[in-house]
């Protein structure tokens, strides 16, 4: 998994799977709390959400830090 690679030798298509697999995790999350707050399904234990979520924050994290690593924080932002 690409939150592995230390995030000073990621490349641009580390970085793309390393968001892709953020969207997925997320996209996941929203159709299971959609499902359950409309009686469709039974409700994913809060704990697997929790982790799955903690697990995109994890790779948000890992991108945002090759990013400031390879082009620096432009335009003052942090």
């Amino acid at each position: 998994m690409t939150r592995l690679i230390p995030q000073s030798d990621m490349s641009a298509d580390d970085l793309m799977k390393c968001s892709y697999q953020a969207q997925s995790i997320l996209s996941l999350c929203i159709r299971v709390a959609d499902d359950a707050s409309l009686g469709k399904a039974a409700p994913a234990p809060s704990a697997d959400i929790s982790q799955a979520l903690t697990v995109a924050l994890e790779l948000v994290g890992a991108m945002h830090d090759a990013l400031e690593s390879h082009e620096g924080l432009k335009g003052g932002v942090q």
